[in-house]
Parts: structure tokens; C-alpha cells; sequence
């Protein structure tokens, strides 16, 4: 009897509770361990995502805006001058008339207005103390049918014409085998860039709650075209979110030497022969994380040309951002 009960208590074995204790402990620490390296993984993952998007939209914006620059003044065929107008053109003139006289002036600007924005931009869609630029060119490409409340530019090498679809356009220019034909017809395209507080709002303005309750800043554009009525007008188009500054010097040539000079450039020219003698435009983009990064403190100061300088402050910090800058020839 004695020899059995040995025997069964030999072949009872297994692991104790201290042991248990302890395996249930370094199994706990390995996979805290494991939480910890997933977490600053996504951590890590989600702020790459939002450098890369970053990135990408700062690019982005220059490279619109620049373009966009790059065709001011292009009006077809026609090479030649325009009369100075007698006063600023209205960057949200809708008429023939007053979008002839604005031809002399294919670049415009606003110095970070306070109260003279353009009538078509409402108070509460424009970011305050950022710079508006407006461009003015016809499109690179022929019309195709014309609408009948569009606006277009017929040119040639002497004269041009702007006028609805509905108008009459009779200029002519020779082709490539010297006869005279109808000049192209290209429509007129008016762009007013501007940061915007948010970028998708709910109602026909910016408020606190647009965007989630986090209002995102974007580049925006009014551009001179047929709205949903059909009707000429200048619509808003969104361009590129996380854009929260934006300035703009203007390189004049005072010499007539065709180039503009160094020591030209400006924040506002201010009047019109002024404005007439811009060749280069030097942008300055402030773009920022759509989203904040946690643990991030922003503490860094931005240069935006004559406009100064800026530094973050209070909740502002917890996003990364970056300068992107352009000198573009008019």
C-alpha cells in the first residue's frame, strides 16, 4: 500500500502556482511589449501619412498658382499694349466693358486686406491677414461651342474683342497660308486666389463647426464661369486643404528694361502704373498637417517675404508645417 501511494504521488507533477505567476507575468510584459511597438507603429505610420500629404499639397499649391501665373496676360494672338484704366479694375466684374479695361492689368493684388476685400469674396470664407491674388489671361485652348452668357476674347495681332456667346465676333487673322480667316474665340478666365478658414462648409460661409468641428484652411479660387444656373458668375473651387498662409511680392520693372528689378519688389504696388509695370510674382505658401501630431510642439518661425515673419502660438503648435516659395515671370 505504501509503495503505491509513492507511486501516484511520483506521477503527479505539473507547474507550481508560483510558476504560473511568473509565466502569467513575462506573458503580460510581452504583450504590453507588443501593444507598446504597434501603437508607435501606427503612431509613426500616421505621421509619415501626414508629412507625405503635406508634402503633396504644398506642392500642389505652388505648382497651381505658378501655372496659373505663368498664362497672365496671354490674350491669343494679340501682342500688343492696353490703356491704363482710370481707376483698380473689380476682380468680380461680370460685363464686357469692365473686363476689357481690366486686360492691362493681368496680375492684381490684396495685401492682406482688412476691409476691402472684393465684393464676390464674403468676409467669413477669407482667412484675415493673408494675401489675395487675382490672375487674368484667356484659356490656351480655342473655344468649342459658345454659351450664350460666357465671356470670351477674340484676338488678333492687332485688336481684341470680348464679348457674351450671344455677341459678334468678326476679327480675323491670317493662317498658314497667308489667307484671312476667322481669329480664334477663347474664353475669358478671371482667378481670384485666397485662403479660406474651412474647406468644406456647411452653408454658403465658414463656420466653427464646418470640417468636424475642426475647420481645415484651403486655397481657394473664384473663378469667372457659369455657375449651376447657367449664369456668369464667379463660383468658388476648392484647390488645397492645409494651406493656412498665403503672401505674394510683386517684382516691378521701373527701368523698362523688360525685367523686373531687385530692388522693385513690393507687397503692393498700389496704383495702377504701378501695377502695370509687375513682371514677377514671388509666392509664399505656409502649408500645414491636416491633423495635429501628439507630442508635438511647433516652435519654429516661418519667413514669408516682405510680409515677415510668423510663429505659431497656443493650440496652432501641435501642427507640423513647412514654407514652399516661387518667383514666376508674368
Amino acid at each position: 500500500m505504501k509503495s503505491n501511494r509513492a507511486s501516484r504521488l511520483h506521477r503527479a507533477q505539473g507547474f507550481s502556482l508560483v510558476e504560473l505567476m511568473i509565466s502569467l507575468a513575462i506573458g503580460l510584459l510581452l504583450l504590453t511589449a507588443l501593444a507598446t511597438l504597434f501603437d508607435n507603429s501606427s503612431r509613426t505610420q500616421r505621421e509619415v501619412g501626414l508629412s507625405a500629404q503635406q508634402i503633396e499639397n504644398g506642392r500642389t499649391a505652388i505648382d497651381i498658382v505658378s501655372e496659373d501665373v505663368r498664362h497672365a496676360g496671354f490674350w491669343g494672338y494679340y501682342g500688343g499694349s492696353f490703356s491704363a484704366p482710370g481707376a483698380m479694375p473689380d476682380p468680380c466684374a461680370l460685363d464686357a466693358p469692365s473686363l476689357t479695361t481690366a486686360m492691362a492689368l493681368p496680375v492684381q493684388g490684396y495685401n492682406a486686406p482688412i476691409a476691402t476685400l472684393p465684393t464676390c469674396l464674403p468676409a467669413a470664407n477669407y482667412l484675415a491677414g493673408t494675401d489675395i491674388l487675382v490672375v487674368r489671361h484667356v484659356s490656351s485652348l480655342p473655344a468649342g461651342a459658345l454659351s450664350a452668357n460666357g465671356i470670351y476674347v477674340q484676338a488678333n495681332a492687332t485688336n481684341t474683342l470680348v464679348a457674351t456667346g450671344g455677341g459678334t465676333f468678326n476679327l480675323t487673322a491670317r493662317n498658314g497660308t497667308g489667307a484671312n480667316v476667322a481669329a480664334p474665340i477663347r474664353a475669358y478666365e478671371t482667378h481670384i486666389y485666397f485662403v479660406s478658414p474651412c474647406s468644406v462648409p456647411a452653408g454658403a460661409t465658414c463656420v466653427a463647426s464646418d470640417d468636424g468641428g475642426k475647420p481645415i484652411p484651403t486655397l481657394k479660387r473664384l473663378e469667372l464661369t457659369l455657375d449651376g444656373g447657367g449664369n456668369l458668375n464667379m463660383v468658388t473651387v476648392p484647390l488645397v486643404e492645409g494651406i493656412e498662409n498665403f503672401q505674394v511680392d510683386y517684382g516691378r520693372d521701373t527701368d523698362g528694361d523688360g525685367s523686373p528689378d531687385g530692388a522693385a519688389y513690393t507687397a503692393d504696388p498700389s496704383t495702377v502704373p504701378n501695377w502695370m509695370q509687375v513682371m514677377a510674382v514671388q509666392l509664399y505658401l505656409l502649408a500645414r498637417n491636416t491633423e495635429t501630431s501628439t507630442g508635438y510642439t511647433d516652435n519654429k518661425t516661418y519667413q514669408l517675404g516682405t510680409a515677415g515673419t510668423i510663429t505659431p502660438t497656443g493650440a496652432a503648435t501641435q501642427y507640423r508645417r513647412h514654407v514652399y516659395t516661387s518667383v514666376v515671370r508674368v
